[in-house]
């Protein structure tokens, strides 16, 4: 078992943080060789049980949760069951084919496409999305993301399981007897990884060249904080606020939001967006009238007044994401404000995060929650799981609209579906705004920043679309369609937010 294990430790080096890239090449490489040597189907599953399990851990650690761990590996293990089906399958048809190098051939030649499949079976269809340990995201901040333009995210992976399996091919069939043939097997790698490299580049300089001659600009702000931006909120224990509550919030969140007027006075934006709950309160049974009778929202009427100044103090369009509810519902909504501070538009979140947003086991619990409960109601998670009236609804897929602006709103993990950022772009969005909140992540905040900006720049890369980033504990910035981030601090000149403002080319 040592094979999966040593593949798990060369992945999480060639992932982020550390991204060591180059392991991309070789990471896979042991897993192979125990796939092609071991004919006993349970060692196959107990080496990808350990093989997944430590690189999802070394990788999510700030997210660990057994429970999700252990269901997503099990459906990985499809891997190893339809490899060990495959190769019954080959030596059926082919009973002289056993154990010989054609045997071999077969399989790493299918390699590719079952480690393709199951890597993104797995992503998709298990509770926690982990596109973000997809083969392919490795070279996310590498030269190689140019080839994010052919097959996105996918063709990344396959390129990458490729690579390792030619390079395990000729390990396996090394002979010193016939070293002028590995001579030639190398020089091959060698030629498809040069091969890869000068197809990335050609498709950079296409993209920028696509880029620049997109007609229209858009002045955009995107707003950073720190997880302290909001403390003074604290003062409220509960989520119904009294008359006199209610007073002391507005003059807390005009003091909050002026803030950030007094820094773009001046400024002629075309679109402001705030990080998700940039003030954290719900403030249930205070309803704005025009939420209410526009989209339903029974809530937040003091926070959406705020937003709705905002917008009107400043001229610009402004998208704010926070909780909403509507016929007695919640949701994670970005809400989108007009240059009057008009309600105009609404997008309800569709991928919803276990724990965080929703629990689908009922009043079934782990038993280790009863040690952590307190934790993570702390760091603002899993209310959902111990209180249904905190569950969040599943919204629809749709773009937000005013003016001439039509774009993608993607809250939080959604970034992390690659296939709904692409049916953003299909319904017409032409650019990608991801907003966050990642107070949550007490622990592996930057490993976590840098496995979403690798997914992020692939996304932008394959779509040919912007992506506007911003988020509390998340930098502020945009990544252009050539893979290039310009960002900003969530902490600047000793404040606790940060403002990035920039220009953002549509076609």
């Amino acid at each position: 078992m040592l094979l999966p294990i040593l593949s798990a430790i060369l992945g999480i080096l060639a992932f982020p943080p550390l991204g060591v890239y180059p392991l991309g090449f070789i990471f896979l490489i042991p897993l192979f060789i125990f796939f092609i040597k071991e004919n006993n189907l349970l060692k196959l599953l107990w080496g990808v049980f350990l093989f997944r399990i430590i690189l999802g851990t070394g990788l999510f650690y700030f997210i660990f949760e057994p429970l999700v761990f252990i269901l997503s590996i099990l459906v990985f293990l499809g891997l190893p069951l339809s490899f060990f089906l495959l190769r019954r399958f080959i030596r059926k048809i082919k009973p002289t084919i056993a154990s010989t190098q054609s045997e071999v051939a077969c399989l790493l030649i299918a390699l590719p496409f079952l480690w393709v499949f199951w890597d993104f079976f797995e992503a998709k269809y298990s509770f926690l999305p982990t596109f973000l340990m997809t083969a392919g995201n490795i070279f996310g901040s590498s030269p190689f993301l140019g080839l994010a333009a052919i097959g996105g995210l996918i063709g990344l992976a396959f390129f990458t399981a490729a690579i390792n399996c030619l390079i395990s091919f000729l390990i396996l069939n090394f002979r010193k007897s016939e070293l002028k043939i590995s001579a030639i097997s190398v020089l091959f790698i060698i030629f498809v990884i040069s091969g890869g490299y000068s197809i990335s580049k050609s498709e950079f300089q296409k993209n920028t060249s696509i880029y620049q001659t997109f007609p229209n600009k858009l002045k955009i702000a995107l707003i950073s904080s720190a997880n302290n931006f909001d403390q003074e909120f604290n003062f409220f224990k509960h989520n119904v606020l009294s008359p006199e509550e209610k007073i002391i919030a507005e003059t807390l969140m005009e003091k909050k939001t002026n803030l950030i007027k007094n820094e773009l006075g001046g400024e002629k934006i075309d679109l402001m967006i705030l990080p998700e709950d940039l003030i954290s309160i719900e403030s249930w049974q205070d309803i704005d009238i025009e939420a209410k009778n526009k989209f339903g929202i029974e809530n937040s009427g003091v926070l959406i007044g705020a937003y709705r100044k905002l917008a009107l103090g400043l001229n610009t369009n402004l998208a704010a994401t926070l909780t909403t509810v509507q016929n007695n519902k919640r949701y994670n909504s970005t809400i989108l404000f007009n240059r009057r501070g008009e309600l105009a538009d609404i997008y309800n979140k569709f991928n919803l995060t276990i724990v965080g947003e929703y629990w689908p086991f009922g009043d079934w619990r782990p038993f280790y929650y009863k040690f952590i409960k307190n934790d993570l109601l702390e760091a603002g998670q899993g209310r959902a799981i111990f209180n249904k009236e905190y569950a969040y609804q599943r919204g629809q897929e749709k773009t937000l609209q005013v003016e001439n602006l039509v774009f993608g709103s993607a809250i939080c993990s959604e970034i992390q579906y690659p296939w709904q950022i692409k049916k953003l772009k299909k319904m017409g969005a032409k650019f990608i705004s991801h907003t966050a909140t990642n107070r949550w992540a007490t622990l592996g905040l930057k490993n976590l920043r840098e496995l979403t900006n690798n997914l992020r720049k692939i996304e932008a890369v394959w779509l040919q679309t912007p992506i506007l980033i911003n988020g509390r504990e998340e930098m502020a910035g945009i990544i252009t369609p050539d893979g290039k981030m310009d960002l900003v601090n969530f902490e600047n000149d000793h404040k606790n937010f940060g403002i990035f403002i920039g220009e953002v080319k549509t076609n």
